[in-house]
């Protein structure tokens, strides 16, 4: 306990091993090289949760991400039911947490779903900073009640940071650490509080005063004059409080302690099995259930976007209807080619807001140990092919056929396949930027501009040939757009037979130069392709770089969330 800015946050991130001091070592049960982090479950002050999820559903995955693949499922949700009714959450078991866009759970229950989502993993130590916040007086008691109950039925030690709680929530802990500018003040059981401030600081505790309070009250420099004066009146404090602790040495003792906590090491089982192929599997798969019920409810995340492309498509159907098969039109043709792969594939930032809210619950279970990048990475890599490719297809039944794009079954599969790989390729690039600046508002600028770029240099504005080297060595090679582009004209335009115009005087005038002599007056899809520079391009070659540009920017997405830990 301590205002704010003592240090408090500070101190649990140290001893979760989220982050490593400066000096001094951090020890457990006096052996320096425990493995803390995979001991300790820590819920932060913000609640991390799919918005489109129930409580019960919540609580549910995250037990199934942490126990053991081989748990029955009638334990599983037993103690999920369990964790529900001591939180008080029963009767809002199938409401939802809640979107921006959907009312849910209240905040106060929100912040106990949070808490839930760690005590069903019954760590053996749980790390809760401010669980509180956001919370009734008497509903913080319940909270805190229900958690001292569950330390004592399962042997978990509990550490906690309190900002100013009332007597009654005080009392239910054992030890208080007050800290005053990341130093020390007091450290000693909660029953013998009073009596330091009395003897110790010679500050008696007022009638009827919380003794938390008045400890607070005691060690806030938050309003003194000048900074100087303030690190003089911590220091007293911290001086004082080391002579008080040396005079009285049984002051660390605890009587009413639980006797039965143990701290040890899992065993080298359980630590085979997090690393095994069968736990591995396991978290993928309910990470890909988990997503696929996050994306088939959340609006936000497909729904949306699903409408933008039925819009998309019935702009291109009804623009571009019915081109003729005549060289007048054959620019025409190509601009569709262009703005599908542009367009559809820049719509692809509409799913940064679902990955951001993904990711933040990603950083806090891979905090705690659930699970790594690669489950999250392989989850959301399989999950969003179906919804992805469903956007794709109702652009294409909407549009290709209303256009009057190439004939035939074959050609609109071939249009449909590589449109769904731009996009997806879009998708992954859209989630490597979120993953690696994870602010809405800048990841959208930054997505904005690669797409705007891969534009530039695809070849369509500018052609190939006529780029400036600097981007064509570079820029034009590595931007997915490229290879959409020219995939979708090639298989277009190749084998077909477009008329040219025969003018007054009986010449023949085509719109690209032709291979056919003037008595045919016609251009062939190849002459067309010749003229833009993608007549001898390999398809086959040009789809598997495009694939491989999705491969490597999802295999960018797992290095950067590996690294990346907050």
């Amino acid at each position: 306990m301590g205002p704010s800015g003592a240090g408090k946050s500070t101190i649990l991130d140290i001893i979760s091993m989220r982050t490593m001091p400066t000096s001094g070592t951090v020890s457990l049960s006096g052996s320096g090289g425990a493995d803390l982090k995979s001991l300790t479950s820590y819920v932060e002050q913000s609640d991390a949760l799919l918005g489109v999820l129930t409580v019960e559903e919540s609580l549910y995955f995250a037990a199934r991400l942490s126990l053991d693949p081989a748990t029955p499922q009638n334990i599983v949700k037993a103690r999920v039911h369990q964790t529900m009714k001591d939180l008080g959450l029963t009767e809002v078991a199938k409401n939802r947490i809640g979107t921006p866009i959907q009312r849910g759970v209240s905040g106060g229950q929100k912040r106990r779903v949070t808490i839930g989502t760690s005590l069903v993993t019954v760590p053996r130590i749980l790390i809760l900073d401010e669980p509180t916040s956001g919370l009734d007086s008497r509903t913080s008691k319940e909270v805190l009640s229900a958690i001292k109950n569950f330390a004592y039925a399962h042997g978990v030690i509990v550490i906690a940071s309190i900002h100013q709680p009332n007597w009654e929530t005080f009392a239910l802990f054992d030890k208080l650490l007050l800290l005053a500018q990341g130093r020390q003040v007091y450290f000693g059981p909660i029953n013998r509080l009073a009596t330091y401030l009395d003897v110790g600081l010679s500050r008696p505790v007022p009638f009827h005063a919380n003794p938390s309070d008045h400890a607070l009250d005691a060690v806030n420099t938050d309003f003194m004059p000048n900074s100087a004066e303030a690190e003089a009146h911590v220091e007293r404090l911290a001086t004082t409080w080391k002579a008080y602790a040396i005079a009285h040495t049984s002051i660390h003792d605890v009587s009413n302690a639980p006797k039965n906590v143990l701290v040890e090491r899992r065993t080298l089982k359980r630590a085979a099995l997090v690393h095994s192929l069968r736990v591995l599997l396991s978290r993928t798969w309910y990470l890909m259930v988990r997503n696929w019920i996050n994306y088939s409810r959340n609006l936000l995340a497909y729904g949306v976007r699903l409408g933008m492309y039925f819009g998309i498509g019935i702009l291109l159907a009804t623009i571009w209807t019915k081109l003729p098969a005549d060289s007048s039109h054959l620019q025409e043709r190509i601009t569709v080619h262009f703005f599908a792969v542009a367009f559809l594939g820049f719509m692809s930032v509409a799913g940064i807001p679902a990955y951001l809210e993904e990711r933040q619950v990603f950083i806090r279970e891979r905090s705690n140990g659930l699970y790594g990048a690669g489950p999250f990475v392989l989850a959301n890599t399989i999950v969003v092919l179906p919804y992805l490719f469903v956007c794709v297809l109702a652009v294409c039944l909407i549009c290709y056929w209303s256009i009057g794009l190439h004939p035939g079954a074959g050609p609109f599969f071939r249009f449909t396949g590589i449109l769904f790989l731009a996009v997806y390729t879009a998708e992954a690039q859209s989630a490597l930027v979120a993953a690696l600046c994870p602010i809405f508002v800048a990841a959208l600028a930054i997505t904005s501009f690669i797409n705007g770029l891969w534009m530039c240099v695809g070849g369509y504005f500018v052609s190939a040939n006529e780029l400036p080297k600097f981007w064509y060595y570079w820029a034009h090679f590595i931007g997915f757009q490229t290879y959409s582009f020219d995939l979708l004209a090639y298989g277009d335009l190749k084998g077909l037979i477009f008329a040219c115009q025969m003018l007054a005087d009986g010449s023949c005038f085509c719109n690209f130069p032709s291979s056919l002599t003037p008595e045919q007056c016609a251009i062939t899809g190849e002459d067309v392709l010749r003229s833009i520079g993608i007549d001898s391009i390999n398809y086959t070659l040009y789809a598997f770089i495009l694939f491989s540009i999705a491969v490597v920017y999802r295999f960018a997405l797992y290095v950067v969330l590996a690294l990346k830990k907050r």
